[in-house]
């Protein structure tokens, strides 16, 4: 699938191009699950900036796009794309599961993905095969040593959670890295905020009973 346009930022000050030029624009492709997982290992503000500017962003420099020097960036600038990653994850945020899709425990979760996943099968298999929906499933304390085991906000947490909870419908394909990474980013940040949330994160229903 080729890259999206997700967003266009004109420059306070010109940035020097790969190709030797100079270039007053932005234009901002719209980001996988890779380029957020990536991010999200990233700990210094400024790294997590050349990062955003390196993998999701390229100078307008006539019909062409082409890479730049994030350091030469504005202050300005670099804070615009600051804000504009910032706004990325805060997309999906007011997404609901609905009813339908089930809680997990008594009924597996079904979750719709908003932008299906088209993948080639192998050399012996060509036809392409597109995952809808992937279905997650609750599971017990000693199934999940490896998601335990992460960081949490990690990377390796998302990829642990996915590989546990999850299994993809419809399709012979395993839940791989591939299709983790290949996830659209609006993808990403529902099933991290709202399923893993869910299923593995306190929602705080305990209750102090002790006076």
């Amino acid at each position: 699938m080729p890259d999206k346009e997700f967003a266009r930022l004109e420059l306070r000050q010109d940035v020097k191009t790969e190709s030797g030029g100079t270039s007053k624009e932005l234009v901002i492709r719209r980001p996988s699950a890779k380029d957020l997982l990536e991010l999200a290992d990233i700990i210094k503000p400024a790294d997590q900036v050349r990062y955003f500017a390196k993998t999701c962003c390229r100078a307008v420099n006539g019909g062409d796009t082409v890479g730049f020097n994030a350091n030469e960036l504005d202050a300005a600038d670099a804070a615009e794309l600051s804000q504009l990653a910032a706004t990325i994850y805060r997309e999906g945020a007011d997404y609901e599961l609905p009813e339908e899709a089930g809680n997990g425990v008594t009924a597996p979760i079904v979750y719709t993905l908003r932008t299906p996943i088209t993948l080639n099968r192998g050399a012996e298999d060509p036809e392409p095969e597109t995952i809808r929906q992937i279905e997650f499933q609750a599971r017990r304390l000693a199934e999940i040593s490896e998601f335990l085991d992460t960081r949490a906000g990690s990377a390796d947490e998302f990829y642990a959670f996915m590989r546990t909870f999850g299994h993809l419908m419809g399709t012979r394909l395993p839940m791989s890295t591939v299709v983790i990474q290949t996830l659209d980013y609006t993808d990403y940040l529902i099933i991290r905020s709202k399923i893993m949330g869910k299923l593995a994160r306190s929602g705080g229903r305990w209750r102090k009973t002790l006076l």
